[in-house]
């Protein structure tokens, strides 16, 4: 048994209507839910109160209907009644989602759990200020690839679990720029129409040993809006610290040892991951990683509180969220309106070590042995730095190393921070050919806003020169990523009619400039979008407009 030690009660099936119970709860979380299974629960949930509705994200790659229930007091089924509830209400809107790694289950259990809590308290105190949307199982197909020795690693479900990636085999938590998956366009669009102010996506972890049941991580790509960066490591998640260990679960950012316990890391800064995604739109993405090695029941519980624990922070502090928000937006609007030379949008990030060291809970760990899996040590759930896979060393003597294995408190390195290792500066709109019509309709699906031009016009703007274009010698999610080296001039141009404007004065103006810039190593470029443009010597095909049109 791991040294935690929850502070809450476990619910008892005997005080239960059977029938609102989880799969994992009915097995004595020995088993997790099949795809029918949850969308079943979540009728049932929806038939209990007329606060509860069932309402859809999307639909998977294997034509399976992605289920939300939307709770809120009064309740709502569109995002045009919830906005206009919050608006007259003063209610936040937040959302959380689970599974979506196939195989990482806690949240797909616990996240009905909570609902269940919510349905069967009368005036439950969450829906005085929140609209709650909870998507469970949000990865259906590979929830639905269960197999005994999917991430044997971990501890429990013993009866199997799905695996990572979706049908097609993408993994969901890489694709939030590039939008392949059905999956994914679905989750975007409902945050384009839905804009929930906080986003939750439940993990489990793949990574070192520790002694932390939840650790989490949020904003922080460098080219998002540093308020929201700030609000989240300054009062945010010390707040949920304190509140989660008052209930008995400990909690730290997310990250991983290296160099022999000498530093904590944490996963890459770029916005194709989920919660980074949503911090570069300019709301509150929130990473929950429940410890893979800690016992399932654990997990979920210690899942749910983190998630209740988020909530509660939302509802305590709706007013200044929906505040912090709304500043994020009028920033990032107005530095594309009228753009400062000093502007520079990031394009390329590092880690790099925070000022003072921290002390991180970990364990006194035995040689690796040669079946030791690399992810005993390193990798994530959520990062790419490390091979990862399953070990031959069978599960149950895996918990029987961990469970005698000696606590040891380390002093390290915090490498949470990123800054930008290469720039451009903001400009007013990029200015997008009509027959590049794959870079168009991403944009389009990340819900920017764009106007094609009625008429030719001439104006001065910026043409970049494509001085080299390398690609990946390995493919990594089915693409060869490239990386161009650009040089800008200046210079007028005769622009066709049906050029695209694509201004970065909105709401997602760092966004824009996150998938348009060539040097971006996240961006469209990097996702071979423009891979038939990509010549050395010749034009980049996107240009750029320093000002508006008419104040060249």
């Amino acid at each position: 048994m791991l040294p935690i030690v929850l502070g809450f009660a476990a619910s008892s099936a005997r005080s239960e209507d059977a029938a609102l119970l989880t799969v994992a709860e009915q097995s004595g979380f020995r088993a997790t839910a099949r795809y029918a299974e949850v969308v079943a629960l979540l009728d049932r949930l929806a038939e209990k109160s007329p606060l509860a509705q069932r309402i859809s994200l999307g639909t998977s790659g294997e034509g399976r209907a992605l289920p939300v229930l939307a709770l809120s007091d009064p309740p709502v089924a569109t995002p045009e009644e919830a906005q206009a509830l919050a608006q007259r209400r003063e209610k936040l809107i937040v959302m959380a989602i689970g599974n979506i790694h196939g195989g990482e289950v806690c949240g797909k259990e616990a996240l009905p759990m909570l609902a269940r809590e919510i349905v069967t308290t009368p005036d439950h105190p969450l829906l005085r200020d929140l609209i709650i949307l909870l998507a469970p199982i949000y990865n259906a197909d590979g929830n639905e690839r269960v197999a005994l020795d999917n991430r044997s690693y971990q501890d429990g479900p013993e009866l199997g679990m799905g695996e990572r990636v979706n049908a097609a085999g993408l993994d969901l938590n890489r694709d939030f720029i590039k939008l392949e998956a059905p999956e994914t366009r679905a989750l975007v669009g409902f945050l384009s129409r839905w804009d929930p102010a906080v986003f939750i996506d439940t993990h489990t972890t793949n990574g070192s040993f520790h002694r932390y049941l939840i650790t989490y991580d949020g904003p922080k790509t460098p080219g998002g809006a540093p308020l929201l960066i700030e609000f989240a490591r300054r009062d945010l998640f010390p707040a949920l610290t304190r509140r989660c260990r008052e209930r008995g679960v400990e909690t730290y950012y997310y990250g991983n040892f290296e160099g022999d316990h000498a530093r904590w890391t944490s996963f890459p800064a770029t916005a194709r991951f989920g919660t980074s995604y949503v911090g570069l739109r300019g709301r509150l993405g929130i990473l929950s990683e429940a410890y893979s090695y800690a016992p399932y029941e654990r997990r979920v519980r210690g899942t749910l509180e983190f998630v209740r624990a988020c909530f509660e922070y939302a509802a305590a502090n709706k007013t200044r969220i929906a505040r912090l928000l709304a500043d994020a937006d009028a920033q990032t609007t107005a530095a594309g309106m009228n753009p400062r030379a000093d502007d520079r949008v990031g394009l390329r990030f590092d880690a790099r070590a925070e000022t003072e060291k921290v002390v991180v809970a970990g364990y006194v760990e035995q040689p690796k042995e040669e079946d030791e899996p690399e992810l005993a040590r390193g990798g994530s759930s959520a990062g790419d730095a490390r091979p990862r896979g399953p070990t031959t060393r069978p599960r149950r003597e895996w918990q029987r190393t961990i469970s005698t294995a000696t606590v040891r408190d380390y002093q390290v390195e915090l490498w949470r921070d990123f800054h930008a290792t290469r720039s451009a500066p903001r400009p007013y709109a990029y200015l997008v050919p009509s027959e590049l019509t794959g870079v168009l309709e991403n944009l389009r699906l990340h819900g920017v806003r764009s106007e094609p031009l009625p008429q030719e016009r001439e104006a001065e703007v910026e043409v970049y020169r494509i001085d080299a274009a390398a690609f990946a010698e390995r493919e990594f999610q089915k693409h060869r990523l490239a990386t161009l080296e650009v040089t800008p001039r200046v210079e007028r141009r005769r622009l066709p009619a049906g050029t695209v404007v694509v201004p970065t004065g909105q709401p997602l103006g760092n966004l824009v400039a996150y998938l348009l810039e060539p040097a971006c190593e996240d961006g469209l470029a990097a996702w071979n979008f423009l891979d038939a443009h990509l010549e050395v010597g010749a034009e980049y095909p996107i240009l750029r407009a320093p000002r508006a049109f008419g104040d060249e």
